[in-house]
Order: C-alpha cells, then sequence, then structure tokens
C-alpha cells in the first residue's frame, strides 16, 4: 500500500512539474516576443527622430544657402546699374558720343513741354557743346513738329558738376521743368529692365511692393499645392473673404494688411486653415494652399518678397516628401523667422561689443549716446524673441493644436475613459496618437531651441549693457563727488584767505587804533591774521573730513579712537597738523612695520606645525 502511495505521489509530482516547465516555456516566449517588439518599436521611433532631424538640418542648410544666393544676386544687380552710371561719366568726357545723346534729351524735353519758349540747363563744363546741340535739336523739333521753336541755354545757374551729365529742360515761366539728368534717365531705366533682369535670374523677391491698407478689402499672394504662384496680391471683400475660409471677423486684426504690429501667433481654426501672424509674415495655410498678405511697410516688402521665393522653392521641393504640405510651409516660414533674428542678434553682438569694449578704455558721451540707442533696439528685439518663444512652447503643450495642425491628416482626439472600451484600447489608441505628433513636434522642438538660444543671447548682452551703464554711473557719480569736493576746498581756502584779510582790512581804516606808534604792531596783526585764517581752514576741514568719512548707513558709528603718543616729538606733531591742513588727513609718510626676530619666527613656525599636526 505504502509503494503505491509513493508511485502515485510521484506520478503526480512529475505530471505537475512536467505542467510547470510546459507553462514556463509558454510564459518565456511570451516575453522575450513582447521585449523584442517593444526594443524593435524604441529603435524604429529612434531611427524615425534621427531621420526627422536630418531632414530638417538638411532643409534649414539649404533654406540659409537659397537666402545666401538671393544676397549675392542682389548685390549683382546693384553692381550693374553702379557700372553703367561709371559708364554714363565715361561717355559725356567724349563729345562726338556725347553730342548726339545731348541732342536727344534736349529734343525730347521740348517735346515734352510742346511750348513756344524754352530754357535748358547743364553743366558748366557742357556749356559750349550745348549751343551746338542746341542748334540741331532745334531743326529736328521744327521738322518734327512743323512749328517754331525757341531754345536758350541759361548761363547764370548751372547743374552741379558732380553729376554725369544730361540736362534740365523749362518752359518760359520755369515753373514747369522736366529732369533729363543722365542719372534720372539712369534710375528711370533701371525701373523698367529691373524686372527682366530679375527674370533673368529667377527672382521675383522684388515684384512685391508695399500697399496701402484697405478696409474694404484683404490682399495676399496665394500658392497651390505644386508651389506654384496662382495669384499675386490679389484683393478680396473681406466679408467674401470670411466666409470663403470659415473664419471669424476677429480674425482679420491677425491677418490684415496694416502697419501696426500685432503679438506673433499661431492659431488653428477647427482643422481648416493654420492662421500665422509672426513679426512680417501674415499667412493662412490650408492642407493645398498657402495665402501669404501683403505689407504696407516699406523696409519688410523685400524681407516679405525673399520668403515668397524661399516658399515657392520650398513647396516644389521633393527633398521632404514624408512631410505633409502644411508643415513644409510652417517650416519655410519658420525658416525664415529664424534667419531674420539670427541676423539681428549678430549685428547687436557685433554693434554692442565693439561699444562695451571702447567704453572700457574710456567713457565718451557719443559711445554713451550709440550704447542707449542700441540698448532700446535690443530691448525690442529681445521682446519679439520672447514672444515667438512663447508662441512655440504653447503649442508643444497643447496636445489639441498639434492634432488641428494636421490638415492633410486630421487626427482624432484620444477617447477618455468613461467610453466603454477597456483601458487597453484606450491606452495603444492614446500612445499612438501621441506618437503620431511626433514628427511635427521634432519641426518645433528645433525652432524652439534655436529661438531660446536667441532669447539668451539678447539677455545677456542686455545684461552686459546694464552692468556697463552701472560702471560708468559709478564713474562719473566719483568724478562728480570729486569735483565737488574740490570746489569745497577751494571754497574752504578761499573762506580762511578771507578771514585772514578782515584784521588788516579793520588795521587799514582811518581811525586811531593806538597801535599803530607800536613797533610790533605790524607783526602782531599780521600774525594773528595768519593764526585766525589757519585756525579757520583746520575747522572747515575737519568738518569736511567728517563728511567724507560717513558709512554707508549715513553715520560715522564707528570712528576711530586716537592714540596719543607722549613720547612724538612737537616738531612731527606740528609736521602733521600742517599736512593734515594742506593735504588732508591721508598718511603723508610710509608706515613703519616690526618685523619678528629670531626667536618670534621659531614661534611662529612652532604655530603652524602643530596646526598641520592637528588637520
Amino acid at each position: 500500500m505504502q509503494a503505491f502511495i509513493e508511485k502515485e505521489a510521484k506520478e503526480k509530482a512529475k505530471e505537475i512539474r512536467l505542467k510547470a516547465d510546459e507553462e514556463y516555456e509558454i510564459e518565456k516566449a511570451s516575453t522575450v516576443r513582447l521585449e523584442t517588439a517593444a526594443i524593435d518599436t524604441t529603435y524604429e521611433q529612434k531611427l524615425k527622430k534621427a531621420s526627422l532631424a536630418q531632414q530638417i538640418t538638411k532643409s534649414t542648410i539649404g533654406n540659409k544657402t537659397r537666402l545666401r544666393i538671393l544676397g549675392e544676386k542682389d548685390q549683382i544687380l546693384n553692381q550693374i546699374f553702379d557700372d553703367a552710371e561709371a559708364e554714363l561719366k565715361k561717355i559725356t568726357q567724349d563729345k562726338e558720343k556725347y553730342k548726339p545723346i545731348l541732342v536727344g534729351l534736349i529734343e525730347e524735353g521740348a517735346l515734352t513741354l510742346l511750348e513756344a519758349k524754352i530754357s535748358i540747363k547743364v553743366r558748366k563744363q557742357d556749356l559750349d557743346i550745348s549751343k551746338e546741340a542746341v542748334s540741331e535739336a532745334t531743326r529736328n523739333y521744327e521738322d518734327k513738329t512743323k512749328g517754331k521753336i525757341e531754345i536758350s541755354v541759361n548761363k547764370d545757374e548751372f547743374l552741379s558738376k558732380d553729376i554725369a551729365g544730361g540736362v534740365v529742360v523749362t518752359n518760359e515761366t520755369g515753373k514747369i521743368e522736366v529732369d533729363n539728368t543722365l542719372e534720372e534717365r539712369l534710375k528711370i531705366l533701371s525701373e523698367e529692365a529691373l524686372p527682366a533682369l530679375r527674370l533673368e535670374f529667377h527672382i521675383i523677391i522684388n515684384r512685391l511692393k508695399p500697399i496701402q491698407p484697405n478696409d474694404l478689402y484683404v490682399s495676399c499672394t496665394i500658392f497651390d499645392s505644386k508651389g506654384n504662384i496662382t495669384a499675386v496680391s490679389k484683393k478680396y471683400p473681406k466679408m467674401q473673404f470670411l466666409k470663403e475660409n470659415h473664419l471669424y471677423p476677429r480674425d482679420l486684426r491677425k491677418i490684415d494688411t496694416s502697419s501696426i504690429d500685432v503679438i506673433p501667433m499661431i492659431m488653428i481654426r477647427s482643422s481648416n486653415a493654420i492662421l500665422v501672424n509672426l513679426l512680417y509674415i501674415k499667412a493662412i495655410i490650408k492642407k493645398n494652399s498657402v495665402m501669404v498678405f501683403d505689407t504696407s511697410n516699406p523696409e519688410v516688402a523685400s524681407k516679405l518678397g525673399i520668403f515668397m521665393y524661399d516658399l515657392e522653392q520650398k513647396l516644389k521641393s521633393s527633398s521632404s516628401p514624408s512631410l505633409p504640405y502644411e508643415f513644409r510651409a510652417l517650416e519655410s516660414i519658420l525658416v525664415s523667422i529664424m534667419s531674420y533674428l539670427e541676423a539681428e542678434i549678430k549685428l547687436y553682438i557685433n554693434s554692442c561689443g565693439m561699444i562695451l569694449s571702447e567704453l572700457e578704455d574710456e567713457v565718451y558721451r557719443k559711445k554713451l549716446q550709440e550704447l542707449l540707442i542700441r540698448s532700446k533696439q535690443l530691448s525690442s528685439f529681445h521682446q519679439k524673441a520672447v514672444l515667438i518663444r512663447n508662441v512655440l512652447e504653447d503649442l508643444l503643450e497643447n496636445d489639441e493644436d498639434l492634432a488641428g495642425m494636421y490638415l492633410s491628416d486630421p487626427k482624432k482626439k484620444p477617447v477618455d475613459d468613461h467610453v466603454s472600451k477597456s483601458k487597453d484600447i484606450v491606452d495603444e489608441q492614446v500612445n499612438e496618437n501621441l506618437n503620431n505628433y511626433e514628427d511635427l513636434e521634432m519641426i518645433l522642438e528645433s525652432y524652439y531651441r534655436q529661438c531660446d538660444e536667441f532669447v539668451q543671447q539678447a539677455g545677456s548682452l542686455l545684461n552686459d549693457i546694464k552692468a556697463t551703464e552701472d560702471i560708468v554711473n559709478i564713474i562719473l557719480d566719483a568724478n562728480r563727488n570729486s569735483l565737488m569736493l574740490f570746489e569745497l576746498k577751494v571754497t574752504v581756502y578761499t573762506l580762511g584767505i578771507t578771514i585772514a584779510t578782515l584784521i588788516p582790512a579793520f588795521y587799514g581804516m582811518n581811525l586811531k587804533n593806538y597801535i599803530e606808534n607800536s613797533n610790533y604792531g605790524f607783526g602782531a596783526v599780521v600774525v594773528f591774521s595768519i593764526l585766525q585764517g589757519m585756525v579757520f581752514t583746520w575747522f572747515n576741514f575737519k568738518k569736511l573730513h567728517k563728511v567724507q568719512k560717513l558709512t554707508i548707513l549715513g553715520t560715522n558709528s564707528n570712528p576711530k579712537k586716537k592714540v596719543i603718543t607722549p613720547y612724538k616729538s612737537t616738531i612731527n606733531r606740528d609736521s602733521s597738523f600742517l599736512h593734515k591742513l594742506f593735504f588732508g588727513s591721508g598718511s603723508y609718510r610710509k608706515k613703519k612695520y616690526h618685523w619678528p626676530n629670531k626667536s618670534e619666527k621659531d614661534l611662529i613656525w612652532k604655530m603652524i606645525n602643530d596646526d598641520k599636526s592637528r588637520k
């Protein structure tokens, strides 16, 4: 019976062991599979982040390169017109080439005025050649108009000798004037030829011109889904524009053409559009189009034109095909803004740094004025950079705004716990939605860090300027106090001399004083006057020294006790008194120090060694 029970127990134990081993293997395989999937997911996310960061960096470098190319092309255009002006000055030196040009300019001015009598003004050195040109221009005019004309050269008033050449034609009364100088003709030609030259360079930036604000219309340039410009400065009635784009009337404040600066913002409108207002860029981003609103400020019109060119290239480019259309447009806006902020902060760092370094050597009034102007400009820049950084920070902290910015592929909000779904499904959906924001978060985070760096640099520079201003104020206060002290000393000496001359003044009166016949009268008066002046001077300097020794609390709470040395000689006491009287209370001789003898040195070394042994 005992053997049977043992056999049954062993079989049961074996069965339990086999079942446990089987469950262990199943659990182990499941755990390994889950951990492997988690590791794969983690590395896939890291790879995606690295790839997105690489794309952002590549895009930023490409945008900066394009902006640099635009700047170089603009410099080339300016150089073309500068060279043309230099060539015009060379032409006027050759009379054979300059004469027909002068004839044509005079004839054109006459045809413009169409009057019987006109006069021309030329440079003084062109007076001789202008007489020949006038006769030929008169014949040409009469042949073309079949009328008479009298053209005279003004010999009393000439054009500036610094201009290239040309004429100014006026009517008989002198009230109507036609400027036909070579500089003016070149300016007109540049305005007409500039669009053609820019098309040769594939540049569209300076077609954009500032417009006048209008209460009835909004003006904008539209880009389609392929990056092509479908409308330039197109005007829409405001109410029609609001209805077509599903906007509120209050949204017009943020995008309307105006010279008034509005606080920077990026706003989402019900998965339909993204409203952007950052510095000089006001735009509406949709899933298949971008509207960039015109500006009324001539200073930012060129910057806005450069941005439009960059936006066109960015939307047409296929370097980031994984990014949706709206993200590429938003990234182009952020790149333009960050490039502007970077250029501004570099300008302030260089200019303010140079002024601060010069103020370290010597304080100039002109440099202080420049520093004040730069400080105000830098404070304004710092405020703008902080506002832009706050806009990006608010976007990163708001999941609803991040979800609303997906216009091409709208993201659904995470399902709440009270919905009739299991907790595992809810958590899985939440994690999936959060992971889907990573590409947008990476873009915003990258430019947030860049903007934060500009804010830190501007803040650090403002602190340096503030510290320099405080030091300069301390120096100026010290100089002012020194001047006041010098003035007080002069006043004290003047008062002492005045008091010293008081007794001789009394003595010089034509009245009997009973000492004029004394042999010691003159000497006594002189000595008494000098002593009286010295006493008053000493007394006033003593009061002045008390004022100088005031503590921070305003009172001399710890006055030093005078140590009376009876063995001090009378000569030393007198010399000390005279030194204090004329040069102040400072020490007039070097202090004598007592050097330790051999026994005192041994005692000091013993004390030092005892301290070392305790340590």
